[in-house]
């Protein structure tokens, strides 16, 4: 209908006042007449209402101190778009972000999230290798549902999401683990889609007190307990012939979890000479071509090693579909 709001954008907000005016102008530049921004201030020590640009498009949410998901999710309570664009208060969105991304969503109903490509500017010297190659990792990528249990493919502050589809899955949840990844792997589960634009949407500015760095809700055994659960609901709903590819320390605690879970573990397979895994035997990978399975994780945590697997799968087993029969676990 006329004047509906068309983007609704989330900005969450702890004492970040020294980025805060410039992220909510980069919001702001991007929105038509009946676009909003929507600002969640969790608990800041100071006033953020004080750095916030003279719009009527701009609101102000104040809530005690109770995290980021918290603040997601009573910010998305009040957005009425038909898309929300999330952004973090040290953040900027950049140039012709929402409507590449819109443009995506409209020409696929079945698409939930769409991000995008991320350029990282550091606070104090140059940016850690860890963030490096993850901002590389995750613009280098084309298809995002077949990397959804490596690690997140998307950039939480690149996203672009279906109001709709985030409300049926029931929106961010809060607990220990990353909300956003959460929100990702609960949206595919039931059955949206994850897609990027093949453009640079935002700007990420690197610090050391980031919140992947400093709170423990973003520790691997989080990533884990979210990939298992979803795998547990999805994959491997019925018990499975699982089979690992990988003996290193990715692999062996991929085994343990498949083997507590009740699946068969036939083999293991590696290229290194080992002989056995936790009593499971480990073979070669041409080896696989004669052993009946379900499903393949690929458990190989060396930089690298997955696009050789993936090659040596397609000729070794041409019929199984990377997301579908096998997927790359981190």
């Amino acid at each position: 209908m006329p004047g509906q709001t068309r983007v609704s954008w989330l900005i969450p907000v702890r004492d970040g006042e020294r980025w805060l005016g410039a992220s909510v102008q980069s919001a702001l530049d991007a929105c038509t007449a009946v676009d909003e921004v929507v600002v969640v201030d969790d608990g800041s020590q100071q006033d953020p209402s004080a750095v916030l640009p003279d719009d009527l498009r701009v609101r102000l949410i104040r809530q005690k101190p109770l995290g980021v998901a918290v603040a997601l999710e009573n910010g998305r309570a009040v957005c009425g778009g038909e898309w929300i664009a999330r952004l973090d208060a040290d953040d900027v969105s950049l140039v012709g972000r929402i409507d590449a991304q819109i443009a995506r969503m409209r020409a696929d109903p079945n698409l939930a999230a769409v991000g995008g490509r991320a350029t990282v500017v550091c606070e104090e010297g140059p940016v850690p290798e860890g963030m490096a190659q993850y901002i590389d990792w995750v613009n280098r990528q084309s298809d995002l549902q077949r990397v959804l249990l490596v690690e997140s493919p998307l950039f939480h502050p690149a996203v672009l999401l279906r109001a709709s589809a985030v409300a049926a899955v029931g929106g961010y949840r809060n607990g220990d683990f990353p909300e956003d990844y959460a929100l990702w792997l609960s949206l595919v589960a039931a059955g949206w889609r994850i897609d990027a634009v093949a453009a640079e949407v935002v700007c990420i500015r690197d610090r050391p007190d980031r919140l992947t760095r400093t709170d423990p809700r973003y520790r691997r055994a989080a990533f884990d307990a979210l990939k298992q659960a979803w795998l547990t609901q999805t994959v491997l709903a019925t018990p499975k012939r699982v089979v690992v590819w990988g003996a290193g320390r990715t692999g062996k605690r991929w085994l343990r979890w498949l083997r507590a879970a009740g699946h068969t573990v036939p083999v293991v397979v590696d290229e290194f000479g080992a002989t056995e895994r936790q009593g499971v035997p480990v073979v070669a990978p041409e080896q696989l071509r004669s052993v009946d399975f379900d499903v393949l994780l690929v458990a190989v945590g060396i930089r690298g090693a997955r696009a050789l697997i993936r090659a040596q799968l397609a000729e070794i087993v041409p019929t199984a579909i990377e997301g579908q029969r096998w997927w790359a676990v981190c």
